[in-house]
Protein backbone atom coordinates (compact mmCIF):
# COMPACT_ATOMS: atom_id res chain seq x y z
CA UNK A 1 0.00 0.00 0.00
CA UNK A 2 1.36 3.40 -0.95
CA UNK A 3 1.98 6.02 1.72
CA UNK A 4 0.36 9.43 1.89
CA UNK A 5 3.74 10.92 0.91
CA UNK A 6 3.84 8.69 -2.18
CA UNK A 7 0.34 9.78 -3.18
CA UNK A 8 1.27 13.43 -2.77
CA UNK A 9 4.56 12.91 -4.59
CA UNK A 10 2.74 11.48 -7.62
CA UNK A 11 0.17 14.28 -7.74
CA UNK A 12 2.81 16.99 -7.48
CA UNK A 13 5.38 15.58 -9.89
CA UNK A 14 3.05 14.10 -12.53
CA UNK A 15 1.24 17.32 -13.39
CA UNK A 16 1.22 18.21 -17.08
CA UNK A 17 3.50 21.23 -16.95
CA UNK A 18 3.78 23.65 -19.84
CA UNK A 19 7.32 24.98 -20.11
CA UNK A 20 7.54 28.78 -20.19
CA UNK A 21 11.13 29.20 -19.05
CA UNK A 22 11.22 32.97 -18.57
CA UNK A 23 8.13 33.18 -16.32
CA UNK A 24 9.15 30.10 -14.37
CA UNK A 25 12.62 31.49 -13.76
CA UNK A 26 11.18 34.79 -12.51
CA UNK A 27 8.87 33.05 -10.07
CA UNK A 28 11.69 30.77 -8.88
CA UNK A 29 13.99 33.73 -8.21
CA UNK A 30 11.22 35.60 -6.38
CA UNK A 31 10.54 32.60 -4.14
CA UNK A 32 14.26 32.09 -3.51
CA UNK A 33 14.46 35.67 -2.26
CA UNK A 34 11.47 35.09 0.02
CA UNK A 35 13.12 31.94 1.41
CA UNK A 36 16.43 33.69 2.06
CA UNK A 37 14.76 36.68 3.73
CA UNK A 38 12.71 34.39 5.98
CA UNK A 39 15.80 32.52 7.16
CA UNK A 40 17.68 35.73 7.90
CA UNK A 41 14.73 37.20 9.81
CA UNK A 42 13.45 34.11 11.66
CA UNK A 43 16.62 31.99 12.03
CA UNK A 44 14.49 29.21 10.57
CA UNK A 45 14.69 26.74 7.72
CA UNK A 46 13.14 27.35 4.30
CA UNK A 47 12.70 24.62 1.70
CA UNK A 48 11.74 25.67 -1.82
CA UNK A 49 10.73 22.69 -3.95
CA UNK A 50 10.81 22.87 -7.75
CA UNK A 51 8.13 20.36 -8.76
CA UNK A 52 8.90 20.43 -12.48
CA UNK A 53 12.50 19.36 -11.91
CA UNK A 54 12.08 17.30 -8.72
CA UNK A 55 14.63 19.26 -6.70
CA UNK A 56 14.68 21.52 -3.66
CA UNK A 57 16.66 24.49 -2.43
CA UNK A 58 17.27 24.39 1.33
CA UNK A 59 18.10 27.60 3.21
CA UNK A 60 19.30 27.01 6.77
CA UNK A 61 19.32 29.39 9.70
CA UNK A 62 20.25 28.73 13.32
CA UNK A 63 17.33 26.31 13.67
CA UNK A 64 19.29 23.87 11.52
CA UNK A 65 22.24 24.14 13.91
CA UNK A 66 19.97 23.46 16.88
CA UNK A 67 18.63 20.32 15.19
CA UNK A 68 22.02 19.24 13.84
CA UNK A 69 20.87 19.09 10.21
CA UNK A 70 21.84 20.65 6.86
CA UNK A 71 25.31 21.36 8.21
CA UNK A 72 27.28 21.32 4.94
CA UNK A 73 26.25 24.78 3.72
CA UNK A 74 23.72 27.47 4.61
CA UNK A 75 22.20 26.96 1.15
CA UNK A 76 21.95 23.48 -0.36
CA UNK A 77 20.34 21.92 -3.40
CA UNK A 78 18.92 18.41 -3.03
CA UNK A 79 17.60 16.07 -5.72
CA UNK A 80 14.19 15.60 -4.14
CA UNK A 81 11.13 17.63 -3.19
CA UNK A 82 11.26 16.15 0.34
CA UNK A 83 13.39 17.43 3.20
CA UNK A 84 13.92 13.96 4.69
CA UNK A 85 16.83 15.09 6.86
CA UNK A 86 14.43 17.39 8.70
CA UNK A 87 11.54 14.90 8.78
CA UNK A 88 13.82 12.42 10.58
CA UNK A 89 14.01 14.85 13.51
CA UNK A 90 10.22 15.17 13.83
CA UNK A 91 7.40 13.10 15.27
CA UNK A 92 6.49 10.58 12.54
CA UNK A 93 2.72 10.90 13.12
CA UNK A 94 2.94 14.70 12.84
CA UNK A 95 4.82 14.41 9.54
CA UNK A 96 2.14 12.02 8.26
CA UNK A 97 -0.60 14.49 9.19
CA UNK A 98 1.40 17.27 7.51
CA UNK A 99 1.53 15.31 4.27
CA UNK A 100 -2.19 14.52 4.47
CA UNK A 101 -2.99 18.20 4.94
CA UNK A 102 -0.77 19.13 1.99
CA UNK A 103 -2.52 16.53 -0.17
CA UNK A 104 -5.88 18.01 0.79
CA UNK A 105 -4.50 21.49 0.10
CA UNK A 106 -3.35 20.43 -3.37
CA UNK A 107 -6.82 19.08 -4.14
CA UNK A 108 -8.50 22.17 -2.68
CA UNK A 109 -6.41 24.73 -4.56
CA UNK A 110 -7.47 23.19 -7.87
CA UNK A 111 -11.08 24.16 -7.07
CA UNK A 112 -10.56 27.91 -6.54
CA UNK A 113 -9.79 30.73 -9.01
CA UNK A 114 -6.13 31.06 -9.97
CA UNK A 115 -6.00 34.66 -8.73
CA UNK A 116 -6.80 33.48 -5.18
CA UNK A 117 -4.15 30.76 -4.94
CA UNK A 118 -1.60 33.07 -3.30
CA UNK A 119 -4.02 33.80 -0.44
CA UNK A 120 -3.96 30.26 0.97
CA UNK A 121 -1.44 28.24 2.92
CA UNK A 122 -1.08 25.26 5.25
CA UNK A 123 -0.05 25.73 8.88
CA UNK A 124 1.12 22.74 10.94
CA UNK A 125 2.58 22.19 14.39
CA UNK A 126 5.29 19.51 14.29
CA UNK A 127 6.69 18.06 17.48
CA UNK A 128 10.42 17.37 17.67
CA UNK A 129 10.95 13.63 18.18
CA UNK A 130 12.40 12.29 21.45
CA UNK A 131 12.37 15.75 23.02
CA UNK A 132 11.73 15.79 26.78
CA UNK A 133 10.98 19.52 26.74
CA UNK A 134 8.16 18.94 24.22
CA UNK A 135 9.58 21.48 21.80
CA UNK A 136 7.88 21.82 18.43
CA UNK A 137 8.20 23.63 15.11
CA UNK A 138 5.64 25.74 13.33
CA UNK A 139 5.46 25.03 9.61
CA UNK A 140 3.83 27.07 6.85
CA UNK A 141 3.57 25.88 3.27
CA UNK A 142 2.58 27.85 0.18
CA UNK A 143 1.92 26.53 -3.33
CA UNK A 144 2.89 28.73 -6.27
CA UNK A 145 1.04 28.02 -9.48
CA UNK A 146 1.90 28.62 -13.13
CA UNK A 147 -0.22 31.32 -14.77
CA UNK A 148 -0.41 29.38 -18.05
CA UNK A 149 -1.41 25.86 -17.05
CA UNK A 150 -2.58 26.65 -13.45
CA UNK A 151 -0.43 23.77 -12.16
CA UNK A 152 1.48 23.96 -8.91
CA UNK A 153 5.13 24.45 -9.92
CA UNK A 154 6.74 25.50 -6.62
CA UNK A 155 6.14 24.68 -2.96
CA UNK A 156 7.68 26.80 -0.22
CA UNK A 157 7.96 25.36 3.31
CA UNK A 158 8.95 27.66 6.19
CA UNK A 159 9.96 26.26 9.59
CA UNK A 160 10.74 27.95 12.90
CA UNK A 161 10.42 27.14 16.60
CA UNK A 162 6.92 27.22 18.10
CA UNK A 163 7.63 29.79 20.80
CA UNK A 164 4.06 29.75 22.13
CA UNK A 165 4.20 25.97 22.51
CA UNK A 166 0.47 25.68 21.88
CA UNK A 167 -1.07 22.39 20.79
CA UNK A 168 -4.59 23.76 20.22
CA UNK A 169 -4.46 23.03 16.49
CA UNK A 170 -2.43 20.30 14.86
CA UNK A 171 -2.84 21.82 11.42
CA UNK A 172 -5.09 23.82 9.15
CA UNK A 173 -5.57 25.28 5.69
CA UNK A 174 -6.12 29.03 6.02
CA UNK A 175 -6.91 32.07 3.91
CA UNK A 176 -4.29 34.64 4.88
CA UNK A 177 -6.31 37.46 3.27
CA UNK A 178 -9.38 37.16 5.50
CA UNK A 179 -8.26 34.80 8.33
CA UNK A 180 -10.82 32.13 7.47
CA UNK A 181 -10.01 28.49 8.27
CA UNK A 182 -10.81 26.29 5.28
CA UNK A 183 -9.95 22.98 6.88
CA UNK A 184 -8.67 22.07 10.31
CA UNK A 185 -7.41 18.91 11.94
CA UNK A 186 -7.94 18.39 15.63
CA UNK A 187 -5.17 17.34 18.00
CA UNK A 188 -4.22 13.81 17.04
CA UNK A 189 -7.13 13.78 14.54
CA UNK A 190 -9.11 11.72 17.05
CA UNK A 191 -12.29 13.46 15.95
CA UNK A 192 -11.43 14.16 12.33
CA UNK A 193 -14.05 11.59 11.32
CA UNK A 194 -16.99 10.94 13.63
CA UNK A 195 -17.56 7.49 15.14
CA UNK A 196 -20.48 6.97 12.74
CA UNK A 197 -18.43 8.07 9.73
CA UNK A 198 -15.66 5.63 10.65
CA UNK A 199 -18.24 2.89 11.14
CA UNK A 200 -19.75 3.50 7.71
CA UNK A 201 -16.34 3.80 6.08
CA UNK A 202 -15.32 0.43 7.56
CA UNK A 203 -18.49 -1.16 6.19
CA UNK A 204 -17.79 0.32 2.76
CA UNK A 205 -14.26 -1.07 2.97
CA UNK A 206 -15.79 -4.47 3.70
CA UNK A 207 -17.84 -4.24 0.50
CA UNK A 208 -21.24 -3.29 1.89
CA UNK A 209 -23.55 -1.05 -0.14
CA UNK A 210 -25.58 1.89 1.15
CA UNK A 211 -28.83 -0.06 1.42
CA UNK A 212 -27.17 -2.82 3.44
CA UNK A 213 -25.44 -0.29 5.69
CA UNK A 214 -28.74 1.51 6.29
CA UNK A 215 -30.42 -1.74 7.32
CA UNK A 216 -27.59 -2.77 9.64
CA UNK A 217 -27.43 0.63 11.35
CA UNK A 218 -31.22 1.22 11.34
CA UNK A 219 -30.88 4.51 9.50
CA UNK A 220 -32.16 5.75 6.14
CA UNK A 221 -30.24 5.48 2.88
CA UNK A 222 -30.33 9.28 2.70
CA UNK A 223 -28.52 9.44 6.04
CA UNK A 224 -25.91 6.96 4.82
CA UNK A 225 -25.38 9.01 1.68
CA UNK A 226 -25.07 12.19 3.71
CA UNK A 227 -22.36 10.57 5.82
CA UNK A 228 -20.61 9.40 2.64
CA UNK A 229 -20.62 12.95 1.27
CA UNK A 230 -19.27 14.32 4.55
CA UNK A 231 -16.42 11.80 4.44
CA UNK A 232 -15.48 12.80 0.88
CA UNK A 233 -15.50 16.49 1.80
CA UNK A 234 -13.44 15.99 4.96
CA UNK A 235 -10.80 13.86 3.25
CA UNK A 236 -10.99 15.88 0.01
CA UNK A 237 -10.96 12.77 -2.16
CA UNK A 238 -12.95 11.93 -5.27
CA UNK A 239 -14.57 8.64 -4.28
CA UNK A 240 -15.08 6.22 -1.41
CA UNK A 241 -12.32 3.89 -2.58
CA UNK A 242 -9.80 6.69 -2.15
CA UNK A 243 -11.39 7.54 1.20
CA UNK A 244 -10.98 3.96 2.43
CA UNK A 245 -7.36 3.84 1.30
CA UNK A 246 -6.52 7.11 3.02
CA UNK A 247 -8.33 6.22 6.25
CA UNK A 248 -6.60 2.84 6.34
CA UNK A 249 -3.18 4.44 5.91
CA UNK A 250 -3.92 6.70 8.87
CA UNK A 251 -5.21 3.72 10.88
CA UNK A 252 -8.61 5.30 11.38
CA UNK A 253 -10.38 2.11 10.23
Amino acid sequence: MKTIQSDLNEKLLQQEFSFTFENENLQLKKCQEIAQNFVELENGIAVLSDLQNNRSYVYSGKLADALGIFQEESTQEIESIWEEELFAKLNAEDVLQKHLLELQFFQFIKTIPFEEHKDYCVVSRLRIADNLNQKALLHKMFYFTNANDKNVELALCLYHFDFLNSSLHHGMIINTANSSVIHQTEDGNSAFLSVREKEILKMIQDGKRSKEIAELLFISINTVNRHRQNILEKLRVGNMTEACVMAAKLRWI
